[in-house]
């Protein structure tokens, strides 16, 4: 009697068992099914969203009223963001597609620039249209071998969470594969970076900040080449045995300057420094060698390019943004003023992740237009320009913010980074009238917030 209790006592667990392991199995599977579905979604909507984007660029183009480039900007705009986001959907954590981000990033800043904007008054440059049917042919390009990966992707029926497992798993995904597909049209969107129209990062300078400073060192004591040399070094801080080549700088630069060439103690490549022949200020540095490793994190990077000012006198800056692209971290320092960020004076800084050396520097816009402000009160208060957000935007963060507006007037701001559908946003409201000054969407993870 006992023995048979028991066996049925048994049978039920094991019964109980199967149906349990059976039902973990079954919602692992839709769980799976699930995930690949919004994988192959993501991955169809960018296909699509790129087209249409494309499809719109050729539209504004074409259009001759006011209106319609106002609703076609503003849809480019849309569509960008939207192409932007399916990529964050994709499983590309593991391999970097920054370039492509980038580009979309661009996009979306100059039609919101130009949607925004009153073109009755302002209408589109000749250099505004080259870059629009720039981004148009870009745009055209990423469409079409997208196009080419999503073909191979349907034909050989591949899933999405094999090829995060492979990633995961570290695997080269090898020729011809979607992974393989992707990193090209990136590495086609980093040839389309080198001339984006609002990449701060870029080596030129705005020609008015060059202006401005030919006036900041007019008056300035006139420096020879031996002592532009010194004055390279000690800025660099290297031993006085280096060996340094100095040129003029062209006509095209208001102002008397000097290129100067030094070695490297490590025997790599050399530096390059430009400055101003008058007060010898060092506008622009840069060593141009390969950084293939990462070997230190973006916040030590940080810490870095902060000292690295800091020894050179400019004490009162506060880093704002920093980025990786490939194994360089790029860094933003604005000062600051009666707590207000003054970012017509930022300086870009670029560290090596392999090192830690410095390879970049450009300081242009900080000796241009660093000064004192006087107007920095804000006749709004902060409540009232938040009153002027969407909505849905979720404001994490508050500044005082001095920036060039379109018309390339100083305006002090409220600057505010807000979230909203897992995207960050930061926006500048005019503190003195509450109008929206400028709106952006910032790339991926938001570095700035762990750095500072």
């Amino acid at each position: 009697m006992f023995r048979a209790i028991l066996i049925a006592v048994l049978s039920v667990a094991l019964i109980g068992t199967g149906v349990f392991a059976y039902n973990e199995h079954q919602e692992k599977e839709a769980l799976a099914v699930s995930h690949e579905n919004n994988y192959q979604k993501a991955f169809h909507q960018l296909a699509f969203h790129l087209d249409h984007m494309q499809d719109e660029l050729g539209a504004s183009l074409a259009t001759n009223g006011l209106s319609n480039m106002t609703g076609s900007m503003a849809e480019v705009w849309r569509i960008s963001s939207l192409a932007h986001s399916d990529m964050g959907d994709l499983p590309m954590g593991l391999v970097p597609i920054n370039k492509t981000e980038e580009y979309l990033s661009n996009v979306a800043d100059f039609t919101h620039d130009v949607a925004i904007r009153d073109r009755a008054d302002e209408p589109l440059t000749d250099d505004e249209y080259e870059q629009l049917e720039t981004f148009y042919d870009q745009a055209g390009e990423i469409s079409s071998d997208l196009r080419g990966v999503q073909a191979n992707v349907l034909s050989d029926d591949i899933r999405w969470s094999d090829i995060e497992s492979e990633l995961v798993a570290n695997t080269d995904p090898g020729e011809g594969t979607a992974i393989d597909g992707i990193q090209q049209i990136d590495e086609k969107a980093k040839g389309f970076s080198e001339n984006n129209w609002n990449d701060d990062t870029a080596s030129g300078f705005p020609d008015d900040a060059e202006e401005r400073l030919a006036n900041v060192v007019e008056d300035k004591e006139l420096f020879d080449e031996e002592e532009a040399v010194e004055r390279a070094r000690e800025f660099l801080n290297m031993p006085d045995d280096v060996n340094g080549e100095v040129h003029q700088l062209g006509d095209g630069i208001p102002y008397e300057g000097y290129k100067v060439y030094l070695e490297d103690p490590d025997g790599e490549s050399n530096y390059a420094v430009e400055m101003t022949a008058r007060g010898g200020l060092p506008t622009w540095v840069m060593q141009d060698r390969p950084i293939t490793e990462t070997n230190i994190s973006l916040n030590e990077a940080s810490e870095i390019a902060a000292e690295f000012l800091d020894e050179r006198g400019f004490d009162d800056v506060e880093l704002v943004d920093s980025k990786q692209y490939d194994s360089i971290g790029t860094f933003q320092f604005v000062p600051t003023a009666n707590d207000a960020r003054l970012y017509p004076d930022a300086i870009i800084m670029k560290v090596a992740l392999d090192d830690g050396d410095v390879v970049g520097y450009k300081g242009t816009d900080y000796l241009a237009n660093h000064r004192e402000r006087h107007d920095l009160e804000p006749e709004l208060e902060l409540e009232e320009a938040l009153d002027e957000v969407h909505e849905n935007l979720e404001i994490r963060e508050e500044h005082l913010a001095v920036i060039e507006n379109q018309n390339g007037e100083e305006v002090l701001t409220y600057e505010l980074y807000g979230t909203m559908n897992d995207d960050t946003y930061q926006l500048f409201i005019n503190a003195n009238d509450g109008m929206e000054e400028d709106v952006k969407r910032m790339q991926g993870a938001e570095p700035v917030y762990d750095a500072m």
